[in-house]
């Protein structure tokens, strides 16, 4: 009971100190906001603006977020550096569990600061809402995936945030909230960090790009005729009596891949399911694409490995059509490297659309451009994302 106590006591203190901190930053932005005169008309007061979240929840957040605590597995680490914003966040749950050294990702080199910053949970297990408080946010920004949307957790993090925290929350869906996955919601959640932060101009910028890239993809494989079309397995492997997890059309990494990269995915359902070897050899896949869930993304893995000497005369493996996306998504959560997934897939069913492309080369100029990289920090972030095997195969 002594302990239950001490720990309330510790939570009110932490809020008394938020409540605090954001009258304070309230005074301070209203004294600094004499240029943000269109602030009424779009809701609020000078000091903070309405926006609509993806709950198609209206949300009062400051006109200018200065500490943003952020829930995410990679998305808006990403957006973020790409709208010049990753200054902004204070504290964050989800790409970092515990203190220590975790592995290293892209949104790690993308931000290495998060190391330093506290460390907030995620919904997958549970959010710290002390550390949270303590933290003394202006604004939390929750990205919602289809793996964490119907928790019983998030359900209750997101109250607390606004309810007993009395923190502006926004809510970015992922495509995978959705009853159908439409890459309209990946743009939109673009564009709602655009709003957010005043940087609507870059976010059109970045969508655009995004689009054109994606416009290419889906030109070269429109016209393909289905009979042309070779079976495509996304799979994820292990290393234990299931070979591997294996996606179904339109889900998981493998989502989009019909409608933009045209593939004729092996598995039909609109689900991901552990395949034995023997179901793999039955479908004898004629590609294969590794997923971010292998125990190595690494295509090289079906030849060197022993562990999978039972699919070596599955066709894909046979032939040498085994491509692999790295380490782009989180458990087919997409976040910026989306346009990258497409093309590594339309390249490995249809690489004679795409002999002019040099996927490791335009992998470079696609970082470079989004992030403003440097040739040695888009070289860089290419190895950590474990897609430097398209280098010496010359994909």
């Amino acid at each position: 009971m002594y302990k239950t106590a001490k720990k309330c006591v510790a939570i009110f203190l932490a809020l008394c100190m938020v409540s605090s901190v954001l009258a304070g930053c309230g005074m301070s932005d209203a004294n600094a906001s004499s240029s943000q005169n269109d602030a009424s008309e779009q809701g609020g007061t000078a000091a903070t603006k309405v926006v609509t979240d993806m709950r198609g929840k209206d949300v009062t957040i400051p006109a200018d977020p200065q500490r943003v605590a952020i829930f995410d597995k990679g998305f808006l680490v990403q957006s973020m550096r790409a709208l010049g914003v990753l200054d902004k966040i204070c504290a964050t749950g989800g790409l970092i569990t515990e203190v220590g050294d975790p592995e290293q990702r892209d949104s790690m080199y993308l931000f290495p600061e998060i190391m330093e910053l506290p460390i907030l949970g995620y919904p997958t297990d549970a959010v710290d809402f002390e550390t949270l408080a303590v933290a003394a946010p202006d604004l939390v920004i929750l990205r919602n995936s289809e793996y964490i949307k119907d928790s019983e957790i998030t359900a209750d993090a997101i109250n607390k945030i606004e309810n007993d925290l009395g923190l502006p929350l926004v809510v970015i869906n992922g495509p995978g909230c959705y009853e159908e996955a439409k890459l309209e919601y990946q743009y939109e959640g673009i564009s709602l960090l655009g709003e957010v932060f005043g940087k609507q101009e870059r976010a059109a910028e970045v969508i655009a790009y995004m689009k054109d890239q994606v416009a290419m993809v889906q030109e070269r494989t429109a016209d393909i005729a289905d009979a042309d079309k070779p079976s495509v397995m996304y799979i994820g492997l292990r290393n234990d009596d299931g070979v591997g997890v294996v996606w179904g059309e339109n889900f998981g990494d493998a989502k989009f891949s019909t409608e933009y990269a045209n593939i004729k995915n092996v598995y039909g359902e609109s689900a991901r399911t552990t395949m034995s070897a023997e179901q793999i050899i039955t479908l004898n896949p004629d590609v294969i694409i590794l997923c971010t869930n292998s125990v190595r993304p690494d295509p090289d893995i079906l030849t060197t490995d022993p562990t999978y000497e039972s699919l070596k005369n599955v066709s894909a493996v046979k032939n040498d059509r085994v491509t692999s996306i790295g380490l782009l998504t989180w458990w087919g959560d997409f976040r910026l490297e989306f346009p990258t997934i497409l093309l590594i897939a339309a390249k490995s069913a249809y690489p004679e659309r795409f002999e002019d492309i040099n996927v490791a080369e335009w992998l470079n100029e696609y970082h470079k451009t989004l992030y403003g990289l440097d040739d040695a920090q888009a070289q860089k972030i290419k190895e950590i994302q474990q897609l430097d095997w398209m280098d010496s195969q010359g994909f």
